[in-house]
């Protein structure tokens, strides 16, 4: 039996919420998700190390969602795995974020289902 085509706008939209978590915090909020990194956890010397190399991440999920990387499993295995530690970092370091009205953990739930259906029907 044949799978329909995914739409592209299914793994673009994706792409195009990649690319802004890995822009903005960069750009226009690098003291605040460098405080973020502190309460976390991480020493001073290694926050702005681990901002830069979670943004670079982004963005590579954002480049793969755009072009051919959104084609295999194991890109999507990858971004899987990375939303979950992410909001497991949330939850147990940042918990306050479980109430926040703007519920940025609870949005993690459908990128999540929605990865996982484009690695279930990936090659």
């Amino acid at each position: 039996m044949n799978q329909p085509a995914i739409p592209n706008y299914l793994p673009y939209s994706l792409g195009i919420l990649w690319a802004w978590s890995g822009l903005q915090p960069i750009l226009t909020q690098k003291e605040w998700s460098l405080q973020l990194l502190s309460e976390v956890g991480f020493a001073p010397m290694w926050q702005f190390p681990v901002l830069l190399t979670s943004s670079l991440l982004d963005l590579f999920f954002a480049f793969g969602c755009f072009w051919q990387l959104k084609q295999y499993r194991s890109f999507w295995l990858f971004q899987l795995i990375t939303v979950a530690f992410y909001s497991a970092i949330i939850v147990f370091r940042l918990p306050e974020n479980l109430m926040h009205p703007f519920a940025p953990l609870v949005k993690n739930i459908p990128i999540l289902a929605l990865t996982f259906f484009l690695w279930r029907t990936a090659k």
